[in-house]
């Protein structure tokens, strides 16, 4: 089956996939996550962290009106 790619809400974005789909520097990730903007961080394997897709999608649409 090769249809439309569906979103995935439980999905991992990477924090540096993250920058890149929002065009936010290291720096002010660091900043808006210490203020507590951003969407909660999740440990993958013990190591790498990243957000879930669904918690970008609702934080995008937030941020975008």
């Amino acid at each position: 089956m090769n249809g439309p790619q569906q979103i995935n809400p439980d999905r991992i974005i990477s924090r540096a996939q993250f920058r890149e789909l929002t065009g936010v520097s290291r720096t002010t990730e660091w900043r808006l996550s210490q203020e507590g903007r951003l969407p909660a961080v999740v440990e993958v394997n013990g190591r790498v962290l990243g957000y879930r897709e669904s918690a970008y999608i609702a934080w995008l649409e937030q941020h975008s009106a």
